[in-house]
């Protein structure tokens, strides 16, 4: 008797069973490492704004926004035309990403200015402490301090 060409039942449960074990087993892995982006990501970009102040402070010896209490909010879902996004590329040539699972908040107090960047509605860490967010400020004699 001949056999019939193909895969057994059996084969085919063991296949699928190896790729359920390989895929439940990546799984953390892609989150600790989709972590790592965002974080990383949220440094980056917390340094260059506050970079950008620091030389838009020195340019016009006032941080931006330019009045004291006025604060910027971009949120990850808005679009790129955005008009505070055009602002910030214009004033302190600094181009902020939008969809990237990021939300920034960039406010004068005066005396520095503080920017937050953080996760959307701080739904997920953006640190292995479990962190959603990053504040970090810049002061009028150009210190940069990350809280």
């Amino acid at each position: 008797m001949r056999r019939a060409e193909g895969f057994t039942i059996i084969e085919l449960a063991v296949v699928i069973m190896t790729l359920m074990i390989l895929v439940l087993t990546a799984i953390p892995f892609y989150n600790t490492y989709m972590q790592r982006v965002h974080g990383s990501e949220a440094q980056v970009m917390l340094k260059q704004i506050l970079d950008a102040e620091i030389m838009y402070y020195l340019e016009h010896e006032e941080f931006y926004p330019p009045n004291v209490g006025d604060t910027i909010f971009i949120a990850n879902s808005d679009p790129p035309d955005k008009a505070e996004i055009k602002q910030l590329l214009e004033k302190i040539n600094v181009l902020i990403p939008v969809g990237h699972n990021l939300s920034f908040t960039i406010l004068n107090t005066g005396d520095r200015c503080m920017v937050t960047i953080n996760s959307p509605l701080n739904a997920f860490p953006l640190f292995g402490d479990g962190s959603p967010s990053i504040t970090g400020t810049v002061n009028k004699e150009g210190v940069v301090e990350i809280l």
